[in-house]
């Protein structure tokens, strides 16, 4: 039998709360009676999710039991996956890191051959923690491109040859017994962003992910966004007027011109000119320019190259302001691989929606670095799955007592 909606949501109340709560806090949360509260939380606590521990200040009478969610009672395998790069990590339930680790990789060859690589990273790090693998309640994946959300397959995608309509879930299913969720990692990156505490009080912020692909992520009066074919947020394709190829095989979209990608190869034909006396060094060493030479390059203050980078950050500002001006959120967090180039690419980007917004528009706004780095997307998949495990699969037992379950 399903979870009864009512111990859903004591179950959430305290899951969602940063504090150790009373009951009497609870039924303020949740406009339930205490007799109700009280009936849901022992079941709770039975089961192992909820715990009760330390006394708290009472305001007469008995002093209260505080009750908490139990982040121990499984764990979470998370997957950030870039086109050409992996990070992987080992959550509790709170979502919290208990050991991560990031890999080079390449979509490019297919969905068996890097989740076999992404695999054996899981397995490195469930060693390294000591985490058994029947603790592992769950999976969840953001990848690179869209996703149909309800099924968890992705989409056709030209920089993922392969992957359309793999089933992702089935090949965790040799692994592990849990159910696996995967979404765009733009999506999973404003999910782990809103984890943070200053954030989640927040009801309207863009997640704008600058990598080698460029995507927003958006809160919406508290909710993610997703779009009617969950395809919302992919600003990297607005057209910015350029003649440039985009791998969509459309021109002059704003990813063929300012992501990832697009810098890498501009910072190469500079190099090959020999503009800048470092990277023409790394070429002639190397023999190619990759994106953490860029980064390299713009922390020496290369001129060239802090010019190329506040170039982008302008044209990805440009089009940033136009979402400003029509969603009016009152937080952007930036974040993704092209960031680590510095303070140069955020301060282009403030110029540019500063200068092309509506002043209404920009009265409140803060825009900033992301708060959780390249954590967000780990931990955004993590929150993802705790979600829908904590919604889809969860059963009742013969005995009353709420336990995970899969199959």
């Amino acid at each position: 039998m399903t979870v009864p909606k009512i111990t859903m949501k004591v179950l959430q109340a305290i899951r969602r709360n940063k504090k150790p709560l009373s009951k009497a806090e609870l039924v303020q949360i949740t406009g339930l009676s205490l007799v109700t509260i009280t009936e849901h939380v022992e079941t709770l606590i039975r089961s192992d999710l909820v715990m009760d521990f330390e006394v708290g200040h009472s305001t007469g009478g008995r002093k209260p039991r505080l009750l908490s969610f139990n982040a121990e009672a499984g764990y979470i395998i998370a997957v950030d996956l870039e086109s050409t790069h992996v990070h992987v990590g080992i959550l509790d339930l709170t979502c919290s890191i208990v050991v991560s680790r990031s890999s080079l990789i390449d979509v490019a060859h297919g969905p068996k051959a890097v989740l076999e690589q992404i695999k054996d990273l899981v397995l490195l790090l469930l060693d390294e923690s000591g985490i058994d693998h029947s603790l592992i309640k769950g999976i969840g994946m953001g990848v690179p491109g869209p996703v149909e959300y309800s099924t968890g397959l992705p989409a056709s995608l030209p920089i993922m040859p392969g992957w359309d309509r793999f089933p992702i879930q089935r090949f965790w299913d040799q692994y592990f017994d849990c159910p696996c969720y995967v979404d765009n990692n733009v999506y999973t990156m404003v999910l782990g962003e809103h984890m943070v505490e200053s954030v989640s009080e927040i009801d309207n912020f863009i997640f704008l992910k600058v990598g080698n692909g460029i995507g927003a992520g958006t809160i919406c009066n508290g909710k993610i966004y997703r779009g009617a074919s969950e395809y919302a947020g992919n600003i990297g394709h607005n057209n910015i007027g350029h003649d440039l190829l985009c791998y969509c095989g459309n021109r002059g979209c704003l990813e063929a011109l300012a992501g990832g990608r697009a810098i890498s190869r501009k910072a190469e034909l500079i190099a090959r000119e020999g503009k800048s006396k470092l990277l023409h060094e790394i070429l002639q060493r190397k023999g190619k320019i990759t994106m953490d030479d860029v980064k390299l390059a713009v922390r020496e203050a290369d001129p060239v190259m802090v010019e190329l980078i506040r170039e982008c950050g302008f044209q990805i500002g440009s089009v940033l302001a136009g979402l400003v001006n029509f969603f009016n959120p009152s937080l952007v967090c930036i974040g993704g691989s092209v960031t680590e180039t510095g303070d140069v690419l955020l301060a282009s980007i403030r110029q540019a929606v500063y200068q092309k917004s509506l002043p209404l528009a920009t009265r409140d706004l803060v825009i900033r670095s992301s708060y959780q780095g390249d954590k967000a997307g780990i931990i955004g998949a993590a929150v993802l799955t705790v979600d829908k495990i904590i919604d889809d699969s969860l059963i009742r037992t013969k005995e009353g007592i709420y336990s995970f379950s899969y199959k």
